[in-house]
């Protein structure tokens, strides 16, 4: 009976409530606005006026770039106007908002065909007396 609720209890937790997962560039302090307008910061969501007190606890430098991802489908642009002004009043003039990073690649085993080398005539000046 316990194994069966605890397996039932698993269930209903693991479909609870999905979240993004964002990689963090360890270069940046990241920030991340979910689909839903939720802010996220270091797999927590939180909300936005307490944003710069995070980054003032955690020491970050306010002359640092600090990334806010943006999804594609993001369509709030107010929240984040009003994000970028909290961090500017704040002391961090470097906060940029960024998408997802991507990165293309296409190699090729085939070496390209030499091209011929072509010769340049040389051209006869014409000298006016």
């Amino acid at each position: 009976m316990k194994k069966m609720m605890v397996a039932v209890l698993a269930a209903v937790l693991a479909a609870g409530c999905a979240s993004e997962k964002f990689v963090a560039d360890s270069k940046n302090p990241e920030v991340a606005f979910s689909s839903d307008g939720g802010l996220m910061w270091r797999g927590r969501f939180i909300e936005p006026h307490e944003l710069p007190r995070l980054l003032e606890k955690t020491e970050v430098d306010p002359k640092s770039q600090i990334d806010i991802r943006v999804p594609r489908d993001f369509n709030n642009p107010k929240a984040a106007r009003r994000l970028l002004f909290m961090l500017r009043r704040a002391g961090y003039t470097r906060a940029v908002l960024v998408t997802e990073k991507k990165a293309y690649s296409q190699s090729s085993t085939k070496l390209p065909s030499p091209q011929p080398v072509q010769q340049v005539k040389p051209v006869k000046r014409i000298r006016y007396k």
